[in-house]
């Protein structure tokens, strides 16, 4: 097809009710006539909770959406691609990710299998190289959303972390992570909760947020400030008929300076115990606190799960086997000492923690129900999470959990970009969002395990069909065997 007419674009655009918002978003026109695709023929699942829309058309101009829904005429001229029998979506976003600054694998990867925004947990200066790079055009990857540096406490297990020990310190940290241009500050498992309420108090005068994991001495019921919380943490803990107890126990505790992950496997074997002694009316309370507060929560099921297996079973997966190809060879080596240095663990040993698993999740669908926002996050990087991949995992686990297909596709697309603040921008395929999308070969709604069948990606308005797909991946899979220059961030050296 030839290039777009700037008045062919500029007749059809004026049609009807859509041309005033859409020449507002996408800019002159000119700018746009020579880049115009027309997705003809699929059904449209817009992310938005309203009922698919069969046969439909969407138009894109650069990277933005000019038109989605029941539209018969198109800009002449446009390249229009008949996706007769597919599924449209928004692009996928996985709210926690770590090494994409693996530029030539990691970035890559989440594309082509439909993530096209990540939110990066720990923020490098390479991972703010990598993100300026895909900015420019000059890589292949998502739209990223990029940490601070962990702040942490003392015995912290992470290399690079910002350790604090008082409040004073702990409110540097806040300005340290903002004035190095980080979007949000992450917060660990091992501050104090003075610290904690330090950090808070600082965000909220900065205007930056800050999330990650609830720490270990501090009960949910004090973290609602915290924009989300990571991974279910301390949810029993803080539920407990004993809570109180059971944090003026931990609070008490000594660091133990010979076993730098004492604080994680100690309040995990604090938070199974108390599953016995869990308040549904404790429950009910904090679940609607959150609501109110707005405090989202990334369950990251699918590292989770994975994590509460043996070893052995991981590693010779045949589902993970197949997906290592993809995978840096500096990366995949150390997550195969990652797995060879943990100990077995007894059939009885999984079994209590797939049953643990299992209470979380009914926790998590009773959050849901309460009116707590959920998001999908994976935590790709961390050992034998693999990006893109795992997300259609984590899909899988939050219907599992309760959420219908319809609530786990949004808390990939349009509840990501709402808890990220980049409602306006992302995570729907309506008129004048960026032209991030995602075609699928069968419904989601009625699978959800459909959205892993994956027939194109547009990425910032770059059609990518099976073919393009096909090709990306042969090239990650090549640059995989290569030995790279990147940081030796030890994702999955401990119990996260």
């Amino acid at each position: 097809m030839g290039d777009v007419a700037r008045r062919d674009l500029l007749s059809w655009i004026g049609k009807g009710a859509l041309g005033a918002a859409v020449l507002g978003v996408v800019g002159h026109p000119a700018e746009a006539s020579s880049g115009v695709t027309v997705l003809r023929g699929a059904t449209l699942v817009d992310g938005t909770g309203r009922p698919p829309v069969r046969d439909a058309t969407v138009v894109l101009a650069g990277d933005r959406i000019l038109a989605a829904g029941r539209h018969r005429d198109v800009p002449r001229g446009a390249r229009v691609v008949d996706l007769a029998g597919k599924y449209v979506i928004p692009g996928l976003w996985d709210l926690h990710t770590h090494a994409t600054y693996f530029e030539n694998t990691l970035a890559p990867l989440h594309v082509v299998q439909g993530v096209t925004g990540v939110r990066e947990m720990f923020g490098l200066p390479e991972t703010h190289d990598t993100r300026r790079r895909i900015e420019s055009g000059e890589i292949l990857g998502p739209r990223m959303v990029v940490a601070s540096a962990i702040v942490d406490g003392p015995g912290s297990i992470w290399p690079g972390s910002d350790v604090v020990r008082t409040p004073d310190e702990a409110r540097a940290a806040v300005r340290r992570a903002k004035d190095g241009g980080a979007d949000f500050v992450k917060v660990y498992s091992f501050l104090s909760p003075q610290c904690h309420a330090a950090i808070a108090d600082e965000a909220r005068r900065l205007r930056i947020p800050f999330a990650g994991h609830v720490p270990a001495r501090v009960p949910v019921q004090d973290a609602l400030a915290q924009h989300t919380h990571e991974h279910l943490y301390n949810l029993f803990t803080s539920t407990s008929d004993n809570a109180d107890v059971l944090y003026a126990e931990l609070r008490a505790r000594p660091d133990d300076q010979a076993n730098p992950n004492w604080w994680g496997r100690h309040a995990g074997r604090v938070e199974r115990a108390a599953v016995a002694t869990h308040s549904p009316e404790r429950a009910r309370k904090l679940f609607a606190a959150m609501a109110r507060q707005g405090t989202w929560q990334s369950p990251t099921l699918f590292v989770e799960r994975n994590m509460s297996r043996s070893p052995e079973s991981i590693t010779s997966d045949p589902v993970a086997l197949e997906r290592m190809r993809y995978i840096p060879a500096d990366l995949r080596a150390q997550w195969q000492a990652i797995m060879s240095g943990r100990p077995p663990r007894t059939p009885e040993e999984v079994a209590e923690l797939r049953r643990f698993g299992d209470a979380r999740m009914r926790l998590l669908g009773q959050m849901h129900e309460a009116g707590v926002g959920v998001v999908a996050g994976t935590d790709a990087g961390f050992a034998y999470v693999f990006p893109g991949f795992s997300l259609h995992d984590e899909l899988a686990l939050l219907v599992q959990a309760g959420l219908s297909p319809m609530a786990a596709l949004r808390a990939a697309t349009s509840e990501a970009a709402r808890c990220l603040g980049l409602g306006h921008e992302t995570g729907t395929v309506t008129p004048g969002k960026q032209a991030d999308l995602v075609v699928l070969d069968a419904n989601p709604l009625q699978d959800i395990t459909n959205t892993s069948r994956v027939h194109a990606v547009v990425t910032r308005g770059r059609y990518l069909g099976p073919a393009d797909r096909a090709r990306v991946l042969r090239e990650i899979e090549a640059a995989a065997q290569e030995p790279v220059d990147a940081p030796r961030t030890p994702m999955g050296c401990c119990e996260h």
